[in-house]
């Protein structure tokens, strides 16, 4: 028994240290993974792929010529104060062993994951990578992506170089991507001017608050195409290109904006373009004519040091092997170039290639987008293709060694990115400059000016008398017998094929149920069962105010309402009030309205009224319309976009469903409000009017009720509102009040009505009588 008993104990013990060992272990591996301090991995020409927690390097095959070994160090706190603070988590420093340092033939891939607080939100681009600079600095990494996996959140980014590697947090905004309106030109039969930029944002000619542009073409409505070429890319935006990846089983930036600006250009329909289009930004050109011929809107397209034919300027073999780690001084002797120019020609090379990134590839001469591009077959739009003449920098490579690898750096046949035989497609011509001041140049503006000149269409008149000022959604040619139609009804005395009644009676209709006075107001709205009023100093909850501070476009939309306070979107719903996201517009907006995932908005320019959408980061003209007075409304699922000059109906998918111009009923004749009904419009006038207008038919009655306030679609009835009367038009019937109407606005029973009350308003609730 004593035997067993010890032989029992010394199991016991071994089976305690044995577990104990086990606990350190992986103790230990643990702690080996977070606080790793250094890896390493051998790369050849098939590639790798390794890091750290945080930070992975995947290395394609072929980016290195032969077997070498990657260093990679997260750097001590103390080293890490040797960087800008704009860094967030961890630094990595990544080197190869030997310590020879060499540039890579193909994009090395880095991927960061970072702590989510830093994402604001899954359209700003505050997030990127970077790399630290000899000087104390760093340079941001054009092209940086915001990812998400089952990791967590990632940025990436391809680079040709090792460094130290970092996330820096930017100021937070929203992505751009698509055709934002620099100018409308209201009155201008031309076509309208859109600029495609591409490694030099110079090129959309944005100086202070004006845009040279707008200079040199005074009469053309102007458009820029807005994509992240080099900018950073939010998660939103990230995740359309890679959806676009795993569609296409390839990887092509190019080909994927050039989708994206097919769809802009079509949801432009209603303009005819001239295109002027820069570097890579030609080649988005191009490639979206090439891929989609059902875009027909394109008149004329020039392109600017477009390399067509690929170029030879990014090819980071070149680079590798004659400039990169390479003295200046050294090479002058070996070129016959002076130092300081071949610096400047190293600086301009290596910019380009970081700026473009993975595009590299896609923009080689014998990249599969250039064989691609050299099918090119379309034939209903002018094409000129324009090539410098002058390397930047003084640079000129003619007679030296360095002539066979880079054409496009030869006085007179290069402009330091592409060469005259390189920008092949439709006509090309050669003009003075190089690839930063090509566009510029006094002389050659005049030339472009030139090209995109246009003849005056001169207007015919119209066939009859009988043409309705009424664009409805489809705009469908009206036949022979529903024109004889219209011209019956506004020839006929009798009632009908009258929509409004010939007769109002006057009556109570309306009764009192309860009243609130308030210092001020500005607007009103029925959310759920509680009653929000927006006044001059916050928002009331009937009597208890809810939200003390100035506010403004406080809006009633579907089942909520919506409002701004000083750079952020609040919902109002059945919970209550609640921040919802930042409100991203500046400048001097006239009229805006909100809804969950989108913002319309208005500016008053010269010549009239610009309508915006802005939504999932992007913005686009939405309408434009005479007038100098806005009004914006939701009503029923759509949305009415009311000037003086002009009404028009937008649908929920933000569709043109149709529009009236105040023309049609006077030339001194203004809008005040409208309704939207059954693909009809009723239309409020200033001289108390009102107006039915369809695609068939209109007509116009007065029944002497003066200053003229609101119309309301309440319950499938129409409502007009006059300054002391409520007119049911459905009913033929309006109730007069004893005081001065301000506001009206829609409860579920009944109408919230807003009187003057000389030094204070009174909010009241009125429901329809049950007589």
């Amino acid at each position: 028994m004593s035997f067993l008993k010890k032989l029992l104990e010394i199991v016991l013990k071994r089976k305690i240290l044995f577990f104990t060992l086990v606990f350190i272990s992986i103790t230990v591996f643990f702690l080996l993974i977070f606080f790793q301090k250094e890896g390493s991995l051998k790369i050849g020409k098939e590639g790798a792929e390794s890091g750290f927690i945080n930070l992975r390097v995947e290395i394609p095959p072929g980016a290195f010529g032969k077997q070498k070994v990657l260093k990679i160090t997260r750097l001590s706190d103390e080293e890490r104060k040797l960087y800008p603070d704009v860094f967030v988590g961890d630094l990595y420093r990544v080197e190869f062993a030997d310590g020879v340092d060499e540039f890579a033939l193909k994009p090395i891939r880095l991927k960061y994951y970072f702590d989510a607080k830093y994402l604001r939100g899954e359209n700003y681009n505050n997030l990127t990578f970077a790399y630290a600079t000899e000087d104390g600095g760093y340079r941001i990494i054009p092209g940086s992506m915001i990812g998400k996996d089952e990791r967590g959140y990632y940025v990436e980014a391809f680079t040709y170089h090792l460094s130290v590697f970092g996330v820096v947090l930017r100021s937070a905004g929203f992505q751009k991507h698509g055709i934002r309106l620099l100018r409308e030109a209201v009155n201008s039969s031309g076509p309208a001017v859109l600029l495609v930029p591409g490694e030099d944002p110079t090129f959309e000619g944005v100086v202070k608050d004006n845009n040279i542009w707008e200079t040199i073409f005074p009469d053309r409505t102007i458009m820029t195409y807005e994509y992240a070429l080099y900018e950073p890319r939010s998660l939103a935006y990230s995740e359309m290109y890679r959806s676009f990846i795993e569609k296409e089983g390839r990887r092509s930036f190019i080909d994927f904006e050039s989708d994206f600006l097919s769809q802009e250009i079509l949801k432009y329909s209603q303009y005819e373009f001239d295109i002027l289009a820069h570097g890579t930004g030609g080649l988005i050109v191009l490639r979206m004519l090439q891929r989609h011929p059902e875009v027909n809107n394109v008149r004329k397209v020039v392109l600017l040091s477009t390399p067509v034919q690929g170029t030879n300027v990014v090819n980071p073999l070149y680079f590798s092997s004659i400039f990169y780690g390479k003295d200046p001084e050294v090479l002058e002797d070996i070129f016959g170039i002076e130092w300081t120019k071949l610096k400047m020609l190293t600086l301009h090379i290596r910019n380009l290639i970081d700026t473009l990134g993975e595009v590299v590839q896609e923009i080689l001469p014998d990249s599969q987008l250039v064989k691609e591009l050299r099918e090119f077959a379309r034939n209903d739009v002018e094409i000129v293709s324009i090539c410098g003449d002058t390397p930047p920098y003084g640079v000129d490579v003619s007679g030296t060694e360095l002539e066979r690898f880079y054409p496009e750096f030869v006085k007179g046949r290069g402009d330091g990115f592409v060469s005259i035989q390189s920008c092949r497609v439709g006509k090309v011509e050669q003009l003075s400059g190089n690839f930063y001041d090509l566009y510029s140049r006094e002389e050659n503006v005049a030339y472009i000016r030139k090209l995109l000149k246009y003849e005056v269409q001169v207007f015919s008149g119209f066939r009859s008398d009988d043409y309705e000022e009424y664009l409805p959604s489809k705009n469908p040619e009206l036949s022979e017998e529903s024109v004889q139609k219209v011209v019956e009804a506004k020839e006929t005395k009798g009632t009908e094929l009258s929509v409004l009644p010939v007769k109002i009676l006057f009556e109570n209709f309306l009764e009192r149920i309860r009243s609130l006075e308030l210092s001020s107001y500005l607007s009103g709205a029925l959310v759920g069962k509680e009653v929000y009023i927006a006044t001059e100093s916050g928002v009331f909850a009937w009597d208890k105010k809810v939200f003390d501070k100035k506010i403004e476009f406080f809006k009633k939309v579907e089942d909520y309402a919506s409002f701004v306070d000083e750079g952020d979107i609040f919902i109002v719903d059945n919970i209550g009030i609640k921040k919802y996201a930042p409100f991203p517009l500046v400048g001097d907006i006239s009229d805006a309205l909100i809804t969950r995932n989108a913002i319309i908005y208005a500016r008053v320019v010269p010549g009239g009224v610009r309508y915006y959408l802005f939504r999932n980061g992007a913005e686009k003209l939405l309408a434009t319309s005479p007038g100098t007075t806005v009004r914006m409304k939701s009503e029923n699922g759509n949305y009415l976009l009311i000037t003086d000059g002009e009404v028009v109906a937008i649908g929920s998918d933000f569709k043109e469903k149709g529009r009236v111009l105040s023309s049609l009923f006077g030339e001194k004749v203004k809008i005040v409000d409208a309704s939207f009904k059954d693909d009809a419009f009723y239309i409020l006038l200033n001289d108390g009017s009102i107006a039915f207008v369809s695609s068939s038919r209109s007509e116009t009655k007065n029944y002497g009720l003066t200053v003229p306030k609101k119309v309301l679609n309440f319950q499938g009835r129409i409502l007009v509102v006059y300054d002391g009367v409520i007119l049911d038009l459905s009913a033929g019937k309006a109730q007069r009040f004893d005081r001065g109407i301000i506001d009206v606005f829609l409860g579920n029973e009944g109408l919230f009505i807003v009187f003057d009350e000389k030094v204070r308003v009174s909010v009241e609730e009125w429901r329809l009588s049950k007589d």
